[in-house]
């Protein structure tokens, strides 16, 4: 069964390693990657979470799963905030750490689809709901505050947050599955071609940005031990906690240790934060990433479905 399932999610390591070759053959720069990037956050993602979660039945165990995703990482960003009190003279590397508990969720979408089905995805989608509404509140908050452009002062920017693609496709998802309106036609054709379209795009993107390097081993080996190790404990802890089981568990815990998202880089960029750490956390932690997202998923289904 374990590989079986590995076979099947094969395809999808192998488009991280399309990813790695276009960058690596000069295809794409750092700003095309990044473009790349939006391009899947604003388009082929909220596709895919609008496409899952209007097809699936809501339960409340669903519904906590966004509530795991916010608040794990503002308890985790306090973590790492006292684990880097070394580093309290070089704020624009330390508000990387910080900002980094943005996790790189879109990661997880393929494999789920692979491993459960649109189920799976459902899950995962309402997951990263909680670490988008992380994204453009706490996270944002955090990289103005430590970044060199940045206004300390700056207050959560609710507007943006509330407008974030991926909180309105699946609050759009929420009522079409509530509702009894079915799509059909050339739109609902158009939204299955974009949802398709997410795995390809997606993959490549991450491949394009792993890109190991030997500097800041420390505090990769850090982050990784708080943000993916300890949120990989601390959510398969909150959704027992939270009476959760089956898929629900799943989704927590692996969700919880996705390595970091490239918001961090998005966020350094604007606020003048470590842009070349940044970086080198997000190729070292997918490097860590693969192997968590091939093998994880399938050892808790093991034990919890």
């Amino acid at each position: 069964m374990l590989t079986s399932q590995l076979v099947q999610a094969l395809p999808v390591l192998l488009l991280i390693v399309v990813g790695v070759l276009v960058r690596a053959g000069g295809l794409v720069d750092r700003a095309s990657r990044l473009t790349l990037t939006r391009l899947v956050y604003y388009v082929t993602i909220p596709a895919a979470i609008f496409s899952s979660i209007s097809r699936s039945e809501l339960s409340l165990a669903l519904l906590a799963l966004p509530v795991i995703g916010f608040l794990l990482p503002c308890a985790l960003a306090g973590v790492m905030y006292a684990a880097t009190r070394h580093i309290a003279d070089q704020p624009a590397r330390r508000g990387v750490l910080l900002v980094a508990m943005v996790v790189l969720a879109v990661f997880a979408y393929p494999f789920f689809e692979v491993y459960y089905g649109l189920d799976g995805l459902a899950h995962m989608a309402m997951f990263d709901v909680g670490n988008a509404l992380f994204a453009g509140t706490v996270a944002l908050w955090l990289a103005a505050h430590f970044g060199q452009n940045g206004d300390r002062r700056q207050s959560i920017g609710w507007r943006k947050m509330l407008t974030s693609p991926l909180l309105v496709a699946a609050v759009a998802g929420i009522g079409m599955s509530l509702s009894d309106v079915t799509l059909r036609g050339p739109l609902w054709e158009a939204l299955e071609l974009l949802r398709a379209a997410n795995t390809p795009l997606a993959m490549i993107a991450v491949g394009s940005f792993l890109e190991p390097q030997a500097a800041h081993l420390g505090l990769i080996a850090r982050y990784v031990g708080v943000r993916m190790v300890l949120g990989g404990v601390a959510g398969l802890g909150l959704a027992l906690l939270l009476g959760l089981d089956g898929l629900g568990v799943v989704t927590a815990c692996v969700g919880s240790a996705m390595p970091a998202g490239t918001t961090a880089l998005v966020y350094a960029g604007t606020e003048g934060l470590d842009t070349e750490f940044a970086a080198s956390l997000i190729s070292g932690t997918l490097l860590v990433g693969v192997v968590v997202i091939a093998l994880l998923p399938l050892l808790l289904a093991g034990v919890y479905m």
